[in-house]
């Protein structure tokens, strides 16, 4: 399967033309993004907008070839019409062409070309077919141009053919003014299977949560408009991308080397690069518009992402997704935003063993307990918490990924005890062969002033001296600072 990203921008695009916000800035210098659209083989795309012919043109791609256009709902950058009318003024104009939209969406298409066309799209003659697209009725999309009616579909490439199966599935966005909005499972002729999530708001509806379990995608394009600022219309911000992620992995829809595109960007995101950083984070990536992508079939059960096979058309490449690293430690000082960017790297787990190494607050410390219920209301209802001074055997044991916070209070606790180096020997070697993913909290203690205590003093020196031996194991290691997290260690 060959992808063609001809837009991965919102409905105003990315910059907003009227917009002097330091996220338009960004994207004025670095590349626009247009509206999302997405060629598939050259055969089927995937939404239609106003943006779509002139990103054709502009990065050099003939629509000639296009035979299937999947449309998501009427919203007018889902949906140009006026297309249609340019392609009947061209070489291919009595081509055919599958055009599969919900019922709302086909009435714009009818309603624009009696209009403009003087004609009835669909009728004896006609190189059009308008099929509705309804939530888990399959279609089956063949060259060149002939569709079977909704039913019982094969799976597509099974005997060789070269047939798309497309499955509509319910999505969270608008209503039967613009729908019902849909969105797709698309499995291509060599068995590829891409999921396009464009738009939607979470959670999905539990029909579409069972259509897409087991599913193994190889590809899923996923809609992230809203960024840090959420509460725009029913799409998808950072925190809700990352949620949907993560339970896309844990119903087997997303699989270890699926590759997951954040499209439908928007200018409410942080600028691109500081975008690009954090969705590394969750083992997904904001290519460029322009960018060609060949995802090879059963690619989701891979180790990793499958790297990219050709460059942008026409914007500099985007940097392959790192491998994930095993072994992650966090430094910072007090109030840093250590604690809240290890959570960060990983939300977009399905399971997650939190695990507190501070003593359990007893109502003696009303600071204490604030803290402690500050990050337990800011973690994800699904992690698991264990409270335990004894890393090692969860270090050696298989399982979920752990998110230890914090070495500082391991190290505290057992300053005292007359087997601390040996205990420290014994952490450091589990932490080097750990199997499972970790990311650990320590505190940076040595920047401040000499502690005025012998205990104090100890502390510090103790705690650097293990953060430098975890630090020496591992394949990242980061530093915030006001908030701000700094990659020291790149893997």
């Amino acid at each position: 399967m060959r992808l063609t990203l001809l837009g991965t921008g919102s409905a105003d695009g990315w910059p907003n033309p009227w917009c002097e916000c330091a996220s338009c800035g960004w994207a004025r210098v670095h590349g626009p993004r247009g509206q999302t659209a997405v060629l598939v083989d050259g055969r089927l795309l995937l939404d239609f907008g106003p943006d779509v012919p002139r990103a054709a043109a502009r990065f050099g791609v003939s629509l000639a070839g296009l035979r299937h256009v999947l449309i998501g709902h009427a919203h007018p950058d889902h949906l140009g019409p006026d297309a249609l009318m340019w392609r009947s003024w061209s070489s291919v104009a009595q081509e055919p062409l599958d055009i599969v939209a919900p019922p709302a969406a086909l009435d714009v298409c009818r309603t624009f070309l009696r209009r403009w066309e003087g004609r009835e799209p669909g009728t004896d003659g006609s190189p059009l077919r308008l099929l509705p697209a309804v939530a888990g009725g399959p279609l089956e999309l063949g060259e060149p141009g002939e569709a079977d009616e909704p039913g019982e579909a094969g799976e597509a490439g099974s005997d060789g053919g070269s047939r798309y199966l497309v499955r509509p599935v319910a999505a969270r966005h608008g209503g039967a003014d613009i729908g019902p909005a849909v969105l797709y499972d698309v499995t291509a002729p060599d068995g590829a299977r891409l999921l396009y999530g464009c738009d939607t708001a979470a959670p999905l509806p539990p029909e579409t949560l069972a259509a897409l379990t087991g599913r193994a995608f190889d590809v899923v394009l996923l809609e992230e408009n809203n960024g840090d600022r959420p509460g725009f219309g029913e799409h998808l911000d950072l925190p809700s991308f990352t949620g949907l992620v993560a339970q896309l992995r844990g119903l087997g829809a997303v699989g270890p080397g699926t590759r997951v595109l954040a499209v439908h960007l928007s200018h409410r995101n942080p600028p691109g690069d500081e975008l690009a950083r954090r969705l590394a984070e969750l083992g997904a990536q904001a290519p460029p518009d322009g960018t060609v992508l060949d995802i090879p079939a059963g690619s989701a059960s891979a180790p990793m992402p499958a790297p990219m096979r050709a460059a942008p058309l026409s914007a500099p490449a985007a940097a392959p997704s790192p491998e994930t690293a095993r072994r992650i430690l966090i430094t910072g000082g007090t109030r840093s935003g250590k604690s809240a960017h290890a959570e960060h790297q990983l939300l977009a787990e399905p399971d997650v063993v939190y695990v507190a190494t501070g003593r359990p607050a007893d109502g003696s410390d009303a600071d204490w307990a604030a803290r402690i219920q500050t990050h337990r209301d800011r973690r994800p209802g699904r992690w698991a918490t264990v409270e335990t001074l004894d890393l090692e055997p969860l270090l050696r044991s298989p399982g979920p990924p752990l998110l230890i916070d914090s070495i500082s209070l391991w190290v505290a606790a057992r300053l005292e005890e007359p087997d601390f180096a040996q205990s420290v020997a014994g952490l450091v070697d589990a932490w080097r062969a750990t199997r499972r993913r970790v990311v650990a909290v320590t505190d940076e203690a040595g920047s401040g002033p000499v502690a005025p205590t012998p205990l104090g003093r100890r502390f510090v020196d103790r705690l650097g001296e293990v953060n430098a031996r975890l630090a020496a194991e591992s394949d990242e290691v980061w530093l915030a600072v006001a908030g701000v997290p700094v990659r020291l260690r790149p893997r």
